[in-house]
């Protein structure tokens, strides 16, 4: 059997998942709006990827990020809720360990985040 990880980023205007193996691999993706209805988003973005994860595969754990991570996390009884500060610091050094500077544009707000030897050390993100 594959163990594949689940994660899930519900924001304001759009939602979205990745199924991954243990190796980062991707194995399915989905990318829908939100539409102001976080808990049918998430229904449709496990629709989405249901027939698409292996039959041989399990799910065996769940991360969810986002302004309705902590909502989503009780729904899909999460491993892990983390802000989107930490999961754009963590899943940015995985992909480019040297890293610095991350820009984030979001239907809810706008982020800065500095990042030295691999540790946030500032970040700013506005009220709108």
């Amino acid at each position: 059997m594959n163990e594949f990880f689940l994660g899930v980023d519900v924001g304001s205007i759009s939602s979205k998942c990745v199924v991954i193996d243990d190796k980062f691999n991707i194995i399915c993706s989905s990318y829908i709006e939100t539409n102001g209805d976080p808990i049918n988003a998430v229904k449709k973005l496990l629709n989405n990827i249901c027939l698409e994860i292996p039959k041989n595969g399990k799910i065996v754990a769940v991360g969810t990020t986002g302004s309705a991570r902590n909502l989503v996390g009780k729904m899909l009884n999460a491993s892990i809720v983390k802000n989107e500060i930490t999961a754009h610091a963590i899943g940015s050094m995985q992909i480019l360990p040297e890293v610095r500077t991350i820009l984030e544009i979001g239907g809810q707000d706008s982020k800065i985040i500095i990042i030295r030897n691999g540790v946030v050390v500032d970040y700013a993100m506005n009220t709108l």
